[in-house]
C-alpha cells in the first residue's frame, strides 16, 4: 500500500462511503488507490490531462490489484459524463485553476454532487468564486505537510450567494477553537498585516490600504484578539 501525504490522507477520510469518484489530476494514482482500499467506492475515474502520469498511474493501479478504478485522459471535468460521478476530487492546483474547471463543467451545478477541493494557492479566489457562483461550503479543515498548511473545502451546489464578510474568503468555515485551523487563520493575519503596513502613508494606495485595514480588523475578531 501506498503512503499518502498528510494532505492526500485527509482528502481521503472525506470521501463518502460507496461514492462514484472522479480524482481530477490523479497523477501517480496514490489517492485513488487509497479510496479503493479504505472507503470501498462504487468506481473511481482517474483522470489527468498528461499521458504520462496517466501510465503510472495504470502501473500503480494493476500492482495493489484495484478493481474499481478507470485510468482517463482528461482536461479537468471535459471527458467526464454527468451521470458517472457524484463525488468530484480536486486537489494539488492553485485555486483560480480549481474554479476553471468547475467553471467549465456546468453540470456540477446541483445538489447531488459533492466537491473536495484543495487548493496549494489562492484560496480566497477559490472561496470567492465558489460563494460567486452559488456553490456552498459546507466544511473545510486546514492540514500541515512538509512544513506548509494547506485547506480542504467541502462544497456543494445550492444556487444561492452569500453576503460574506471579505474575511470569509481568507479563512472560509475554518475553525479558530482547533490549533490546525487556527494556525491557518493567523497565518492570513500576518499576511494581511504585511501588505497593510507596507501601504501605510503611500500615496495613491489609499483605498488598498483600507481594505487590508479592514481585513485585519476582520481576521483579528475571527481569532478573538480584539
Amino acid at each position: 500500500m501506498y503512503k499518502l501525504s498528510p494532505r492526500l490522507e485527509k482528502i481521503a477520510g472525506l470521501v463518502p462511503e460507496s461514492a462514484a469518484v472522479a480524482d481530477i489530476g490523479a497523477d501517480h494514482g496514490y489517492l485513488s488507490i487509497f479510496i479503493e482500499k479504505n472507503k470501498l467506492p462504487k468506481k473511481i475515474i482517474a483522470c489527468d490531462i498528461n499521458e504520462k502520469p496517466l501510465l503510472s498511474a495504470q502501473n500503480n493501479i494493476k500492482k495493489t490489484g484495484c478493481t474499481k478504478i478507470e485510468t482517463r485522459l482528461s482536461d479537468g471535468l471535459e471527458n467526464i459524463e454527468k451521470d458517472e460521478v457524484d463525488t468530484v476530487i480536486i486537489a494539488g492546483m492553485g485555486g483560480e485553476v480549481i474554479s476553471g474547471i468547475i467553471d467549465r463543467a456546468p453540470w456540477l451545478k446541483s445538489s447531488k454532487y459533492t466537491l473536495l477541493l484543495q487548493p496549494m494557492t489562492a484560496a480566497a479566489e477559490l472561496r470567492r468564486f465558489l460563494n460567486n457562483n452559488g456553490y456552498e461550503i459546507a466544511d473545510e479543515a486546514a492540514v500541515k505537510d512538509a512544513g506548509k498548511i494547506y485547506s480542504i473545502i467541502t462544497a456543494c451546489y445550492n444556487g444561492e450567494r452569500a453576503e460574506k464578510s471579505e474575511a470569509f474568503y481568507y479563512t472560509g468555515k475554518l475553525n479558530r477553537q482547533k490549533a490546525t485551523d487556527a494556525i491557518y487563520i493567523k497565518k492570513q493575519l500576518k499576511i494581511a498585516t504585511e501588505c497593510r503596513n507596507s501601504l501605510k502613508d503611500v500615496s495613491g494606495k489609499e483605498e488598498k490600504y483600507n481594505y487590508y485595514k479592514t481585513l485585519v480588523e476582520q481576521l483579528e475578531k475571527i481569532l478573538g484578539e480584539k
